[in-house]
């Protein structure tokens, strides 16, 4: 009899589990060419539609290719103006329409200010990137060997977004042959998290951590709130501004350990190209004024330029740039910046 009930359990859950399977390879796809596609929609962001089917695997569309689309799946719709939208939807044959059928009824919106779709019901897979870097350079000449190393990742949530990002550089120096080997060291790991409010609006939490030998850093640790605003968001680029407040604790080389409270402004802009080749450049801005120790001033740029090689492989051009105007380390300067360059893969 139990081989019997684990029998009839079995064939049950199998059961349950083709029709799970069967049922999320229900959304139709119609290209303007006359190509029609069945699978499932995995997300919609910057122009670019994400469809996992069962004979082709993952398939990525350009908006702008698309005649037509059907899904009876519930799908979290984001405009371009803040808005959010929650039901199955349709696109309509011949029109720069999307039908989002909402619990208020069907809600029309234009294709071109739609700026991110994703399944109501996505995994956390589904909602995260992550992009990992790698590079290396010397020359006999000077003998300098750079080498670094980097992780981003985006997680994606229709009420926030959390970024977070980790490098490090490492230099080694050959004075001269038999002679000792000098290194310094730069490595930063940050984070954000955005919650989104009203009329592009959002809150704004951040920290970092960072060494740098060439300020004569031992460690800074920082963590801060702000709150800001999205002027630009397209599917093509994105510009936040924002403002708020951070304490940090700076460990010199030399010295004692200082407590500081800063006020922050922060400028982010991304541009995003999809395209052959893809294209991706970022940069963001961030100035701390001191509050307590009233004066001093800290200034931050970053910009990461990729372009896509191959599927999924980029060449990543960055330029970093520090200055502090009253630095708490003797040995350490006012200023730190550099370019690296490396292989990145997107998971």
């Amino acid at each position: 009899m139990f081989v019997s009930f684990t029998r009839v359990f079995l064939i049950t859950l199998l059961l349950f589990a083709s029709q799970s399977v069967y049922a999320g390879k229900t959304d139709v796809v119609h290209l303007k060419n006359g190509d029609r596609l069945t699978g499932e929609v995995k997300t919609l962001f910057r122009g670019k539609l994400q469809l996992s089917t069962d004979h082709m695997g993952t398939v990525y569309i350009e908006w702008e290719d698309i005649e037509e689309i059907v899904s009876h799946t519930g799908q979290a719709v984001e405009l371009t103006n803040g808005q959010r939208l929650f039901g199955p939807l349709t696109k309509p044959e011949n029109a720069d329409l999307l039908i989002v059928n909402t619990n208020a009824g069907p809600v029309g919106v234009k294709t071109e200010d739609v700026y991110r779709m994703y399944p109501v019901e996505s995994g956390f897979w589904d909602r995260l990137d992550i992009v990992a870097s790698l590079g290396f350079s010397w020359d006999k000449g000077s003998n300098v060997g750079k080498y670094n190393l980097g992780v981003d990742t985006t997680y994606r949530r229709a009420e926030s977004l959390t970024q977070t990002n980790f490098s490090t550089e490492i230099t080694t120096v050959d004075q001269s042959e038999g002679a000792t080997r000098t290194t310094t060291s730069r490595t930063v790991l940050g984070g954000s998290h955005l919650v989104y409010k009203k009329d592009k609006r959002f809150l704004v939490y951040f920290a970092n951590l960072e060494k740098n030998d060439e300020l004569g850093l031992d460690l800074r640790s920082l963590a801060g709130v702000g709150y800001g605003y999205i002027p630009i968001r397209t599917q093509s680029s994105w510009l936040s501004l924002a403002a708020g407040l951070d304490i940090n604790r700076e460990f010199p080389s030399e010295g004692d350990p200082v407590t500081n409270l800063e006020a922050a402004g922060m400028l982010t802009y991304e541009y995003y190209k999809y395209d052959t080749p893809e294209r991706v450049f970022k940069v963001s801005l961030v100035v701390f004024p001191g509050i307590t120790d009233f004066g001093r001033w800290r200034a931050s740029v970053n910009t990461d330029f990729r372009v896509e090689i191959i599927k999924d492989f980029s060449w990543k051009l960055d330029f970093y740039a520090t200055y502090d105007s009253d630095p708490i380390s003797l040995e350490g300067s006012s200023n730190d910046y550099g370019v690296t360059s490396s292989l990145a893969y997107k998971f």
